[in-house]
């Protein structure tokens, strides 16, 4: 580096000194060109049933729960019949407020809420057709921020997921290969109406998360993906995340949730600002804190 004096007093000048600004920001970028070796990851899949909500199996519950038949009481039983549609098709961003008329009542309260969202979840099957025949899909019954879905290839999964009795088991991710030609998901909705959110298989959906599509019943939906895959030089993790402006999945979010991601940063957040505002976490954020959301 060269300098005249009168220039000098730019180099220390904390505005402008290159070393600091070095620091705070540096970036160095190559092109990987061993194509013929890459393997990408395929997408996950989160499907959300337009009806979240069974009716023989709300009626029955309704029933052993309350003691109350459509016939006995049909305001009663519309009540309660509201409520589990409230809890199963919870959404963050449009129907919170419905939950007030509902506050004062202890016959609702004490009650599991993510079982009583799953017990009521219809029984139809998503059935997938997967090109790399070797690969197992396994739907994973998850609680997000926009109610009860079904997912599946997201690593992330296990911080919605709704079994909280059963051990999360890890599994290993859908992959392609760049010579496998074609690398394709078929989903059968059956006589459903499902909407899907597609995204990183190292994300999660949230509230803020834009649907890719819905799929009425004798519909077709065919998306077309296109894989730009950045990774990043391991020297990188040196830095500090102020640095680099990024966190590593392994620089965890809290105990409860051990992982980083940008969704599930989010995530957490919102959950934080439930228990300073409120007192308690929502039941549809799963992984959080102590404080449990509960009637």
């Amino acid at each position: 580096m060269e300098t005249t004096l009168h220039g000098l007093k730019h180099t220390v000048e904390k505005k402008l000194h290159w070393l600091e600004r070095y620091n705070s920001e540096p970036v160095v970028v190559s092109l990987q060109r061993d194509y013929r070796s890459w393997w990408t990851t395929f997408p996950a899949v989160t499907a959300c049933f337009l009806d979240r909500v069974q009716p023989d199996k709300a009626r029955e519950l309704v029933e052993d729960t309350w003691n109350v038949t459509e016939e006995s009481d049909p305001e009663k039983y519309q009540y309660y019949y509201e409520f589990i549609e409230l809890i199963a098709d919870v959404s963050f961003r449009e129907n919170l407020q419905n939950f007030w008329k509902y506050q004062t009542d202890d016959t609702v309260k004490g009650i599991d809420l993510l079982d009583l969202a799953l017990t009521v979840h219809p029984s139809s099957v998503l059935q997938v057709i997967v090109s790399n025949n070797d690969h197992e899909v396994h739907w994973n019954p998850v609680m997000t921020e926009v109610g009860m879905c079904l997912t599946f290839n997201s690593m992330y999964a296990e911080f919605q997921h709704m079994l909280q009795e059963v051990d999360w088991t890890p599994f290993d991710l859908l992959q392609c290969h760049y010579h496998s030609g074609r690398c394709s998901v078929r989903i059968d909705s059956m006589n459903n109406a499902v909407r899907y959110f597609i995204h990183s298989p190292y994300e999660i959906s949230t509230a803020i998360s834009n649907p890719t599509g819905e799929v009425l019943p004798g519909e077709e939906l065919i998306i077309d993906y296109k894989v730009v895959e950045i990774q990043a030089s391991p020297s990188v993790k040196t830095l500090r995340p102020e640095q680099r402006r990024c966190k590593y999945p392994d620089e965890w979010i809290s105990d409860s949730i051990r992982a980083y991601s940008f969704s599930l940063c989010q995530m957490h957040c919102r959950s934080r600002m439930a228990v300073m505002f409120c007192g308690c976490r929502p039941y549809f954020h799963v992984k959080g804190g102590e404080h449990y959301f509960a009637f």
